[in-house]
């Protein structure tokens, strides 16, 4: 068995919470993550309930009722865990429970963090009762942003007991979450508390955790505070601002620039933080005649550089096609690694071509013009990214024509004038069918057979857009037994159709399309083009792993008949399923959409047994009391959880973990 102490030591890191969330005055609280509670610790054994106990209620955070109301009783039942506490963080007002927890911790209470952020009905009775029995050393104020005051009693009731008891506390700092504000009730709070500080005898330390372009008057007002060491402000503060702080002689003594909290509070949106340091400062070699690598050979030396330059180039984030073309700190300008030798511009110019963005007439004629000077740059290039109207224009022709090991093609414009033409669309096949991976294009004209795709062996990702119908001649479709038999489109696993690509699914149709797992339709169909969709997936439905369908899914009701392999369904929109099956679909395990319907939600779960997760792709959790109480998606998510243990998460990633509830919500 193992001391208490050194169970302690163990056990004290993983229920530590760092001084930096616990003061964090931002309008999200830190510790809105719903994460499972550290008190799970507890519950390991006895020897750990005993060490753990104290380290666990040493720093408290209260940010629901329900919390308080536990809280509460088990101070009731135990007043001697009281004296663990040292520090509070109250995100709230949470009634008359916090006049016990206040009371039994009064003794060792040091750090007190307080919210102003009191919505009706939320009761501050038990804060204002017991708040002028403690003494705490340091206080936090948190005053979320709004553009309209407060109006409610216990709110008013909070904000005056605060300012009497800023007179009467030992308190040695304050952290204030004001700086130029805009609005004249966070002014005149602002300038309340100052009156109320201005009479303390004991205050050393005023943190400022708000940015401000002029000096608020405010702060003038703390500089005259006998008992004051020293003023807070933010490293990230201008120089401007800075400059204005030592024109007072007051505050130039007392001003002092640490890292605060982050802040939410700034009323300049052009306010930029203090950038950081990238990398280490390269110092001069010692020896200026030194040669890396002398004694290994030419061949050697070459591997070795390509390998570093393929880095420093950043070849594998350009791959990317979220990757910004903008300069950065983070991704300079390349050419001057071009420009520190001979070889170094022999090894790293391939890679300068490896990924190719043409957003411009300008820089495509460029890239062209040197694809025509130097006939071997052509196989460098991997992938090429094209937001150029010209795509079709013998400048970008030239530059397709030399790209023999292309790999991707991205053409961006969702526009048919800008869409690949039957010449250019032939060209790409004839240079880079055989190497080409993905292809996102779009076409201005009607592919009327399968054998225009028999040069993509290779090709994995087909995103299609299509001109409208109307636009397009009259077109026969031909589909033979030969063509449907040929090895056409083996590899593709994943097809984007995006617009109006129906003459694209009647060819595609009859292929076997062996490797298929991904489907992608658009976010909107008509009504009177739905069967070339419907009949595609009958003859593909069995083969299919992931599938994109509209919101409206009117249409795609036998949609999970035809898809018995389904993994997972996402829909463009909102989750409108509302199949009925007549078996369990056993495959289904995730469903993903952008919200779920804000009234009523239906999902017979004993008909999904796989189902795990429920995704939402333009959904965060609310980070607040007030905000979880009237969230739909919360209470779904608590139920999805409890019927079917179906886990829902938001656009971050994160899972709902449902939060401490009295008796009376559980009944509910």
């Amino acid at each position: 068995m193992l001391p208490d102490e050194i169970i302690s030591e163990i056990l004290s890191p993983a229920l530590k919470v760092p001084d930096e969330l616990f003061s964090d005055p931002s309008d999200v609280s830190p510790f809105a993550t719903y994460s499972p509670s550290t008190s799970a610790y507890l519950l390991v054994c006895k020897d750990w309930l005993r060490v753990a106990t104290p380290l666990l209620y040493h720093v408290v955070v209260l940010r629901s009722k329900s919390q308080a109301n536990a809280l509460e009783k088990v101070l009731r039942a135990n007043p001697e865990f009281g004296r663990f506490i040292k520090k509070l963080r109250v995100e709230g007002g949470y009634g008359a429970a916090m006049q016990t927890i206040l009371e039994a911790a009064a003794s060792t209470l040091r750090d007190l963090f307080l919210s102003l952020g009191i919505w009706s009905p939320d009761s501050t009775s038990g804060l204002c009762k017991a708040l002028p029995r403690i003494n705490p050393h340091r206080v936090i104020i948190s005053d979320p942003w709004m553009h309209k005051p407060l109006k409610n009693k216990h709110f008013e009731a909070l904000l005056n007991t605060i300012n009497s008891c800023l007179r009467t506390w030992d308190i040695q700092a304050i952290n204030l979450p004001y700086g130029n504000e805009p609005y004249w009730f966070r002014v005149n709070r602002a300038d309340e508390f100052a009156k109320s500080l201005a009479q303390s005898t004991s205050l050393r330390i005023v943190q400022i955790s708000a940015l401000f372009d002029t000096v608020p008057h405010f702060i003038r007002r703390l500089a005259d505070i006998p008992s004051l060491q020293c003023i807070d402000f933010p490293t990230s503060l201008r120089d401007g601002a800075r400059s204005l702080i030592d024109t007072v002689p007051k505050l130039k003594a007392l001003a002092r620039y640490t890292n605060n909290p982050k802040n939410l509070h700034s009323n300049s949106s052009d306010l930029e933080t203090a950038p950081s340091a990238i990398g280490a400062e390269i110092t001069t070699s010692l020896n200026p005649d030194f040669v890396p690598m002398s004694s290994a050979s030419e061949a050697t030396r070459k591997v070795i550089w390509r390998r570093v330059l393929f880095f420093a180039l950043d070849v594998e984030e350009r791959r990317d096609p979220a990757f910004s073309p903008r300069w950065n700190e983070k991704y300079p300008s390349r050419v001057p690694i071009l420009c520190v030798s001979k070889s170094f511009n022999r090894l790293a110019l391939p890679y300068l071509y490896d990924s190719l963005r043409l957003d411009s007439w300008l820089k495509t004629t460029s890239v062209a013009q040197q694809l025509q000077q130097y006939d071997n740059l052509g196989s460098s290039i991997h992938s090429i990214f094209s937001a150029d109207s010209r795509v079709n224009s013998g400048i970008m022709i030239t530059i397709l024509s030399r790209a023999i090991n292309l790999r991707f093609f991205y053409h961006k414009s969702y526009s048919a004038t800008y869409a690949l033409s039957r010449d250019t669309f032939k060209i790409l096949a004839s240079t880079a069918g055989a190497s080409l991976v993905e292809l996102h294009a779009g076409f201005d004209f009607a592919p009327s057979s399968a054998v225009l795709f028999q040069p993509f062996a290779q090709l994995r990702v087909l995103a299609m857009r299509t001109a409208d119908p109307p636009n397009w001649p009259n077109t026969t479709v031909t589909s033979s037994l030969s063509e449907s038999l040929a090895p056409v489109l083996n590899s593709l696993h994943s097809l984007r159709i995006d617009g109006w690509s129906i003459l694209c699914l009647n060819i595609l149709k009859d292929l076997s399309l062996a490797s298929l797992h991904t489907l992608i339709l658009p976010p909107s169909i008509d009504n009177g083009n739905l069967e070339p969709f419907i009949e595609f997936i009958k003859i593909h439905g069995k083969r299919l792993l992931h599938l994109v369908v509209p919101s409206d899914t009117e249409g795609f009701e036998d949609t999970f008949e035809l898809c018995p392999n389904l993994i997972d369904l996402e829909f463009h929109d909102e989750y409108t399923l509302a199949h009925s099956l007549e078996a369990p679909h056993t495959s289904l395990t995730k469903i993903i959409a952008t919200n779920l319907p804000p009234k009523t939600f239906e999902l017979d779960v004993e008909m999904f047994p796989s189902l795990k997760h429920i995704e939402l792709r333009d959904f965060k959790w609310p980070t607040t009391e007030r905000g979880i109480n009237q969230s739909g998606c919360v209470s779904i998510a608590e139920a999805l959880l409890v019927v079917g243990g179906i886990k829902v998460t938001d656009s971050t990633g994160k899972e709902w973990v449902p939060r401490v509830k009295s008796a009376r919500a559980r009944k509910r």
